[in-house]
């Protein structure tokens, strides 16, 4: 079981203060990580976050970065996320980067607002990609073992109907994630994707009613998935259990894609 603790390492989560975000960091902290650094928005999300991520493990180091992905710049937000996290590193490096934060905008294309579009492939695609390429060369630089997974979709592999922006973006970056691991594996960086299914969260709200029945009906599993069901996955692709796992998508689904 040593395969899977990150005992002595720090992480780097945007988008963790809810939903599989959230149960990213519960996962993390119980497998004994020393450090979290949580990119957060509202402050009263992060009291609540923090709170139960303690009840995981009360001795893990947890430091915050408030930033805005939607208000900022990308190239603003990137740096004030990568020169936080090194400041409050308390190793002096990062360990682990986890691109999860995103957002969903849902209309036909042909009434798509272009603003929308933009704003998605802003925080879907783009930062994650400079986090990326911003984290991974200091872990270059410093000869970090470094992890780096992207919070992917199943629409990276399908579309759906009403989502164009999404899917556009999450294919992007499931294919950014196999480029980059082709360069950096073999330099001691593994980057991998989890691409939940349909999951129950706040960009799943807008759906209507009617839909979201279709959508339990293909689940093999027969039901949503649920944010707890993140924590085991996402230290799998962080510790040395996945040491050969690089370049991949781990797909949490139900079974969605397989039917």
């Amino acid at each position: 079981m040593s395969l899977f603790r990150l005992d002595g390492q720090a992480a780097v989560i945007t988008g963790a203060t809810s939903g599989i975000g959230l149960a990213y960091a519960e996962g993390l902290a119980s497998a004994g990580i020393k450090q979290l650094i949580l990119t957060y928005r509202s402050a009263e999300t992060l009291e609540t976050a923090v709170a139960q991520i303690k009840q995981f493990n009360p001795d893990v180091v947890i430091s915050s970065i408030k930033v805005d992905f939607l208000a900022m710049s990308e190239d603003e937000l990137v740096e004030v996320v990568y020169n936080e996290s090194f400041r409050v590193s308390v190793t002096g490096q990062v360990d682990i980067l986890i691109n999860n934060a995103g957002i969903n905008e849902r209309h036909a294309v042909e009434e798509f607002p272009q603003d929308k579009f933009d704003n998605v492939m802003k925080v879907d695609l783009n930062i994650p990609m400079k986090l990326t390429r911003r984290f991974g060369t200091r872990m270059l630089e410093l000869g970090t073992r470094g992890k780096i997974v992207n919070t992917t979709s199943v629409l990276s592999f399908q579309s759906g109907v009403n989502t164009a922006a999404y899917t556009t973006a999450k294919a992007g970056l499931k294919n950014f994630t196999q480029a980059v691991a082709n360069e950096w594996s073999s330099r001691g960086i593994r980057v991998n994707c989890l691409a939940p299914g349909y999951v129950v969260t706040k960009l799943t709200d807008s759906m209507s009613v009617k839909n979201r029945d279709l959508v339990s009906m293909r689940i093999p599993v027969g039901r949503w998935g649920k944010c707890e069901e993140f924590r085991g996955p996402i230290v799998f692709l962080c510790c040395e259990a996945s040491s050969y796992v690089t370049g991949s998508t781990l797909v949490v689904d139900g079974g969605w894609l397989g039917r």
